[in-house]
This record gives structure tokens, C-alpha cells and sequence, in this order.
């Protein structure tokens, strides 16, 4: 995860724009990222296929404690994407822990600057009720 979240951090900070929304006393950060971002062995380590015209969803649920602080929690995550054209397709999403971290990699293919949206639904866990996410990004092949 440290390699993972070091790079994903580098790639916030110049190629991509990380998200986040909160709601009740969790915080959900999300990201698309051209798997491309990835080297071959962090890929490889994750079970990412990288490929100019594939990307995945990055994403993680924090709980909110009353010290300021936060807990990684686990997730049911479900959802799936929709291009201009109205195709849906869905996303599966797997879960990855390392340590306290917690977080859910979801692969899916675009074509070159295709404006993806996206609606996720996010349970944590012990919560009965979703929170659904939707937000659009523009993906270019590399």
C-alpha cells in the first residue's frame, strides 16, 4: 500500500485530481488513474493490467473519529461507468489491505479522451444505508 498510495499521491499532485466526499462520520477518497501512472512491478504486485486504454478506480473509506483522526474501514463498494453515448458497464471492485490500510481497486477500459462518469456506491461496514458517489473524469490514452 505505501508504494501504491506514495505513487498514487505523486500522480494527485501532477496528472489526476483525487476526490472526496463525507458523509455522517466517514470520508470516501476516490481517484481514476490511467493504469499506465503504475511501473510494471507495482502493477504487477497489485493485479493492475496496465494498458494504455485501461484505468482504475482507487478507493477508500475513513471513519471520522471525534479526536480528529481517522480509521480505515472496510467497505462493500459497487458501481460501474457510463460514457457519453449512455453504455454502462459495471466495476468490480477488490479489496486491498495492508497493514491498518484499506482499499478498493476497480479496473475498467476507455477509449482516448473519453469523458468516463461514474456512480459508486459506498456501505461501510455495520451501516445499512449506501452513499452514492458519481462524479465524471476525462481519460487519455498514453
Amino acid at each position: 500500500m505505501r508504494w501504491l498510495a506514495l505513487l498514487l499521491m505523486s500522480c494527485i499532485t501532477t496528472l489526476v485530481q483525487a476526490e472526496s466526499l463525507t458523509f455522517g462520520q466517514y470520508t470516501v477518497h476516490y481517484i481514476a488513474v490511467n493504469s499506465t501512472f503504475l511501473t510494471p512491478e507495482i502493477a504487477a504486485q497489485y493485479k493492475i493490467v496496465r494498458s494504455s486504454r485501461r484505468a482504475f478506480l482507487n478507493i477508500a473509506v475513513l471513519r471520522n473519529n471525534a479526536d480528529g483522526s481517522t480509521t480505515p474501514v472496510a467497505a462493500t463498494v459497487e458501481g460501474g461507468k457510463r460514457n457519453l453515448m449512455q453504455q454502462q458497464s459495471s466495476i468490480d471492485f477488490a479489496e486491498v489491505r495492508e497493514g491498518e490500510a484499506i482499499y478498493y481497486i476497480g479496473q475498467f477500459d476507455f477509449s482516448n479522451a473519453e469523458t468516463v462518469r461514474f456512480a459508486v456506491d459506498v456501505t461501510p461496514a455495520g451501516e445499512s444505508k449506501a452513499q452514492a458517489i458519481e462524479w465524471s473524469t476525462q481519460l487519455y490514452a498514453d
